[in-house]
């Protein structure tokens, strides 16, 4: 019992936290069920992963609430790596099409690719900066640690929409640059939703007020990614 109050699950459908998410008894298992909407508290729990993961990209606040709080999702920093190279890799090839950066040897070659990983290494941090920040100045005292945890879970999740940045990247050659922005711009959308979905879930502020927050932080986090990888790259290419 201990074990589980310490855990602090949660109701995936009003996130009402709970003590746990089933009952074990000598010949069965009974799920358990939220004491304020008489839901069970989570379904996802007698659901294979990968019906979870189609649920996360179809941006379901119960399975984010599934994934980040009644889930060890302990293999986020692995996720996140993967995804950063996945993002670095689909940049520094964007910029070696580019026309105005035929003619830059460092982009074009090997160093380039590191330039674009500390480019989104920088963004990174920067965008989780920002929420962090944002969310102490709305929760106050309701933050800690296990909060900026989460809201770091939170992001790799969201950056998981990325993954659809493989297409384009293969079939590259067999599209227009039309084809391609709109690919790309469709991509982007659905990680802005998916970063809304999932700070509202953080945060349990409404979707209106998460989504006035990552909206207006994403802006100016592209304000300061603007300065910073401009000064990066002046200075890496000396």
């Amino acid at each position: 019992m201990n074990k589980n109050i310490i855990k602090q699950y949660v109701c995936i459908n009003c996130g009402q936290p709970a003590k746990e998410l089933f009952k074990k008894f000598s010949t069965s298992v009974k799920v358990v069920r939220c004491d304020k909407c008489n839901l069970i508290v989570d379904k996802y729990i007698e659901f294979e992963p990968v019906v979870i993961l189609i649920d996360s990209v179809l941006l379901s606040e119960t399975a984010f609430r599934h994934i980040l709080f009644n889930q060890d999702f302990k293999l986020h920093w692995k996720l996140s790596l993967v995804l950063l190279l996945l993002e670095s890799f689909a940049l520094w090839r964007h910029k070696r099409q580019d026309i105005g950066l035929k003619d830059d040897v460092d982009m074009v070659h090997e160093k380039g690719f590191y330039i674009c990983c500390l480019q989104n290494i920088i963004d990174n941090l920067i965008l989780f900066t920002l929420l962090f920040t944002c969310t102490v100045f709305v929760q106050k005292n309701s933050v800690n640690l296990k909060s900026a945890i989460n809201l770091y879970k939170g992001i790799t999740i969201a950056n998981f929409s990325k993954f659809f940045l493989l297409p384009i990247m293969i079939w590259r050659d067999n599209t227009t640059e039309f084809g391609a922005n709109v690919h790309y711009f469709l991509v982007m959308g659905h990680y802005l939703l998916s970063s809304i979905f999932v700070y509202s879930v953080v945060s349990r502020l409404s979707k209106t007020r998460s989504a006035l927050i990552v909206l207006s932080l994403f802006a100016f986090k592209e304000y300061i990614k603007a300065g910073i990888s401009m000064y990066t790259v002046n200075n890496l290419a000396k």
